[in-house]
């Protein structure tokens, strides 16, 4: 029985990633991304949530075809904390002397990517991309201290979308998988993948 074949199961999840999209998503070429990618030790938990549509085709009293689409992931983030750099990154914000502004006006908010490992059973793991995400506008909720304990979970929910270039919403490795061989987490994690045409630049075969 190859790994492959294997029963595996998720131990958790490890860091969060994050990269900025520099300049804007263009039909024409490969998105960009900041040389700095975040690791942040600020998963809780990451809900993952898809918006499959469907359709069917029937002929001669049949169904011929049946084709599914999905066009956007909603990542829920429940977290400890973030560095408050990342979130004015993610809202578009442009500190003055440690002083940020909103305003009624719509705006387009900026593009990043978001990864993630997520451990598996026998040493195995599953690592992600989403390259072109935006952030929903946090709620806040502040209270004041008192004689309990506790440190409060925040949220961050996040739209995954596919990419202008090739319409891709995620990159997803899997180590178990048998045509893996070679290929470590942080290789994969080392910069965004988005495109099959980056595959053997970045991780060529030995």
């Amino acid at each position: 029985m190859t790994k492959a074949q294997e029963m595996l199961y998720k131990v958790g999840v490890e860091n969060l990633f994050i990269a900025f999209m520099t300049g804007t998503d263009k039909a024409d070429s490969i998105p960009t991304y900041d040389e700095e990618i975040y690791s942040l030790p600020a998963i809780e938990s990451l809900g993952i949530a898809g918006n499959p549509t469907s359709a069917a085709k029937w002929a001669s009293n049949k169904k011929i075809v049946n084709v599914t689409k999905n066009n956007q992931y909603t990542l829920t983030l429940d977290h400890p904390g973030l560095p408050v750099e990342v979130l004015d990154k993610m809202l578009g914000k442009k500190p003055i002397k440690g002083i940020a502004f909103d305003d009624a006006k719509m705006k387009e908010l900026p593009y990043f990517a978001v990864g993630f490992i997520a451990p598996l059973s026998s040493g195995e793991f599953q690592a992600r991309w989403y390259p072109r995400c935006q952030v929903t506008p946090p709620e806040e909720t502040h209270t004041t201290n008192n004689d309990e304990t506790s440190l409060p979970t925040e949220q961050l929910v996040m739209t995954a979308s596919p990419l202008l270039y090739n319409d891709i919403t995620k990159a997803d490795f899997n180590s178990a998988r048998d045509s893996a061989a070679g290929i470590s987490k942080e290789d994969f994690m080392q910069q965004v993948v988005c495109d099959e045409s980056q595959i053997e630049t970045l991780f060529p075969t030995p």
